[in-house]
């Protein structure tokens, strides 16, 4: 299953992914809309690529992803993400198997004032890696200097706080991925 995404014939934006809101404007787009994000779960032998990320909105355990640009279709953003964040250029449009989407509500933000906060939408896909994929992956956004690993499925309740909101959406999605991951819903935890 994939996201459908329709574009209306005569739709214009001038805008590509290099281009960027000026940050002021962008902080009080923040306080007024909710932007969409694709997430991408890359998975190997029954286990998830965690990032430790270094930025708010989520400055802890998370998955990779980014913000949509508008007028992109959720598979060219998961497709962008994962060659702009994990150095995977090649991967084919059948490999991203669409989870779910979560609406993620953060109580702080990089840009001021940071206890704004800001709320996204996240289309959620899941790309299941060969051992070369796994070997040759690069984070290479800033955002996750702090380190990543890879996690036993059943075991990334153990990296996080289930008293906390955020980390249960993690969790969520681990648990959509043990759902729709043939040979770990055989072994699933609930």
């Amino acid at each position: 299953m994939n996201v459908p995404h329709f574009t209306e014939a005569g739709r214009i934006n001038p805008k590509t992914v290099a281009d960027r809101m000026p940050e002021a404007d962008y902080a009080i787009a923040l306080d007024y809309l909710v932007f969409t994000c694709v997430d991408l779960v890359f998975l190997y032998n029954n286990q998830i690529l965690l990032a430790r990320r270094n930025r708010y909105p989520r400055k802890t355990w998370w998955v990779i992803g980014g913000r949509m640009v508008a007028g992109e279709a959720p598979l060219e953003t998961a497709k962008r993400k994962a060659a702009e964040e994990a150095r995977l250029d090649d991967l084919e449009s059948d490999r991203f198997q669409f989870i779910g989407v979560y609406s993620t509500s953060f109580a702080l933000r990089e840009q001021e004032p940071i206890g704004n906060g800001s709320h996204s939408v996240n289309l959620t896909y899941q790309i299941t890696l060969t051992q070369q994929e796994k070997q040759t992956l690069t984070l290479t956004s800033s955002e996750y200097e702090a380190g990543y690993e890879w996690v036993d499925l059943n075991q990334v309740i153990h990296r996080v706080d289930p008293n906390n909101t955020l980390d249960q959406a993690l969790m969520a999605i681990v648990h959509d991925v043990k759902r729709w991951t043939p040979e770990c819903a055989s072994r699933m935890i609930v």
